[in-house]
């Protein structure tokens, strides 16, 4: 194939590039000055390609690189009543994202042993329709001195290791100091990085005890659910990590990262943290519209910390955001009770989009921190830099085709997740997804771009597009992935 005319963001520029873009089995082959692709014998052609190879002309489109979502819950398997990798992968080409990377907690059994993985591993082959990353689990059943076996067995196959200081699965309790200061050693011999939802027990313990006394017999409100796990239990929970972690700080990663003051300590110790695009869209006060829609741990913070998140991610203080996917049916998140309702939102298919409109097209990012945000840094941090995260000769020819010129509401109805329940539903975002390509083959179209391609779909379609590839397309990735 041969996208043509289109205007590409390149790794280092400061502005788009009008190029063609050359691709061949899966890879970016080469990308040159467009304007001068005549034909067979053109400067612009390998003499060698078919007659009948694919041109698309992308006039008028940006490209950007297929956005890398690392953080994701698709709950496959144990928990596919919320989520499954077919749907959660739709999902999240449909948004833009090439690859995924898996939590290790939300599936039965957690991936903590070799055996977990490889049976994961064989349900999710069958059904992923974009790449695809696992972590491996780090929890509180297991004895300090077993964990660097624990690392050691599942490192080969597995990106990062994630872990909770404050955990609401039975199936993956939350690790106590000592557990968690030999994770961090054994991670960072291990050369992968430890992952931590960093919630302080006990400052939530000692909030919830002061919400009830002052709710007494009272039904709850949304502020009890808040005020609950405020940011005092972010910054005391990543204090700690990093003490615990001693010289091998710089190898933790902090997740959902929603308090600035948590993300500059980080930053401070040569360490790495992620945010969501629900805390830079999001606070406390828009719980009394959107209630359980909203709901997520850690949940979003005080108004101000928005404006404080969108600066640390345009310095690079925050590396990367994800989407901390994680939906669920409407028996479980409408409970009547905020303290009941399932925490979590289906994300994936917004992260990239949200980030185009109110990132780079509102000017809070820059291109190169624009690009960075959603598919440079994760690439770096979880070891597939080498073939992911940038448009570039010789990496995989994963890419989105947006159109700058046309805006998109977030329809509940034209989501590909097992869930729509989203606090974004309605809102309107610059610019428009046409096209999601993994390895050179597009997974995702619009309805235009289905038409101009010439392409059906029996997998999943709606109104806005359809899913273009089938089941088990998507490729299991490791450390290292050339």
């Amino acid at each position: 194939m041969i996208i043509t005319n289109v205007a590409a963001a390149l790794p280092g520029e400061r502005d788009f590039r009008l190029v063609d873009i050359f691709i061949k089995e899966g890879k970016i082959t080469a990308i040159k000055e467009a304007g001068t692709l005549k034909g067979a014998g053109g400067p612009n052609v390998d003499p060698a390609r078919s007659a009948d190879e694919e041109i698309l002309d992308a006039k008028g489109l940006l490209a950007f690189p297929g956005a890398i979502d690392p953080h994701v819950h698709f709950d496959e398997p144990g928990f596919t009543h919320r989520e499954d990798f077919m749907h959660g992968s739709a999902e999240a080409a449909r948004g833009g994202v090439t690859t995924v990377i898996d939590m290790p907690c939300t599936s039965i059994p957690p991936v903590t042993a070799p055996h977990a993985l490889e049976e994961k591993l064989s349900i999710v082959r069958e059904k992923a329709l974009v790449d695809f990353a696992f972590y491996g689990g780090i929890n509180g059943h297991m004895k300090p001195e077993d964990i660097p076996q624990v690392v050691e067995s599942l490192a080969p196959n597995v990106v990062g290791f994630k872990s909770y200081f404050i955990s609401g699965m039975d199936t993956f309790p939350a690790v106590d100091e000592a557990q968690f200061a030999a994770a961090a050693q054994a991670c960072a011999k291990g050369g992968r990085p430890l992952l931590l939802h960093a919630e302080d027990p006990d400052v939530i313990a000692e909030a919830t005890r002061e919400r009830a006394f002052i709710r007494g017999t009272q039904k709850h409100q949304w502020i009890d659910y808040y005020a609950s796990r405020p940011m005092d239990a972010e910054m005391a929970a990543v204090l700690k990590a990093l003490k615990l972690a001693g010289q091998y700080a710089k190898n933790i990663h902090i997740v959902h990262v929603g308090t600035a003051k948590a993300a500059i300590a980080v930053s401070e110790r040569g360490a790495t943290c992620e945010t969501c695009a629900h805390y830079l869209a999001f606070d406390e006060t828009d719980f009394a519209r959107l209630g359980a829609a909203l709901k997520t741990a850690p949940p979003v913070k005080a108004p101000e910390q928005k404006a404080m998140l969108w600066h640390l991610l345009a310095d690079g203080q925050i590396g990367f955001v994800t989407s901390d996917h994680a939906g669920a049916p409407e028996y479980e998140k409408y409970t009547d009770d905020p303290l009941t309702a399932y925490g979590g939102i289906p994300g994936t298919g917004t992260l990239f989009p949200y980030l185009l409109s109110e990132g780079l097209f509102a000017k809070r990012l820059p291109l190169e921190r624009f690009l960075e945000a959603t598919s440079g840094g994760a690439a770096r941090r979880y070891g597939l830099w080498q073939a992911k995260g940038s448009l570039l000769p010789g990496k995989d020819a994963d890419f989105v085709l947006v159109d700058p010129d046309h805006t998109s509401r977030v329809i509940p109805s034209n989501m590909m997740s097992k869930s729509a329940i989203t606090p974004f539903a309605g809102m309107l975002l610059s610019g428009r997804i046409e096209g999601t390509f993994v390895r050179g083959s597009c997974v995702y179209a619009s309805v235009r771009l289905a038409a101009a391609l010439g392409k059906k779909s029996d997998t999943i379609v709606n109104e806005a597009g359809m899913i273009l590839a089938r089941p088990g397309f998507g490729k299991f990735l490791t450390w290292g992935y050339r």
